[in-house]
């Protein structure tokens, strides 16, 4: 059996964020992995209760996600470009941030969600001086990364693994 092989475009890079690690973390995969089997085993009720942490950071990733789907619902284009992002720029925003909540992190309210004249699917985070951008070029051969700044220092992170992510929005939060 082979796979089928695309007859022509682009070559096709994956964009998609490196998968963390979590050899170093053996003892809270061992707890997470034991509260969500008692939680499903338990239903419901149990699972609000045995993951505080995970709900919360639920809740807070459903914001994002609401964010998002209004993108989804939007015109395609403006007379200023693209307007509605690609849905693997979706998907991908949506599984880089999902693996904070997987680990209970939230991800705080979102200041504004949108694209910009090329298309980008930009997610904007502010707290005062601190501004946290995430950007997911329309192209799918075009990395994901976030823009951050406070005052007039501001720099570029390409690395989207888990600790990246939440050291930056630890930083925003700070």
């Amino acid at each position: 059996m082979s796979c089928p092989v695309p007859a022509s475009g682009p070559p096709v890079i994956d964009t998609r964020p490196a998968y963390v690690d979590y050899r170093n973390d053996a003892a809270l995969i061992a707890q997470l992995f034991s509260s969500y089997t008692h939680a499903i085993q338990a239903g419901p009720a149990s699972e609000r209760s045995i993951m505080p942490q995970t709900s919360g950071a639920l809740a807070g990733f459903s914001g994002v996600e609401q964010e998002i789907r209004q993108l989804l619902e939007s015109d395609e284009a403006d007379e200023f470009g693209p307007v509605r992002p690609t849905d693997n720029s979706v998907e991908l925003a949506r599984k880089t941030l999902f693996q904070l909540v997987q680990a209970g992190f939230e991800v705080p309210p979102v200041r504004d969600a949108g694209t910009d004249h090329d298309g980008a699917l930009r997610l904007e985070w502010q707290n005062g001086p601190r501004f946290l951008e995430f950007v997911v070029p329309r192209e799918n051969h075009a990395a994901a990364y976030l823009y951050y700044s406070q005052g007039d220092q501001y720099n570029l992170q390409r690395d989207l693994t888990f600790n990246a992510l939440r050291e930056r929005f630890n930083w925003l939060s700070a």
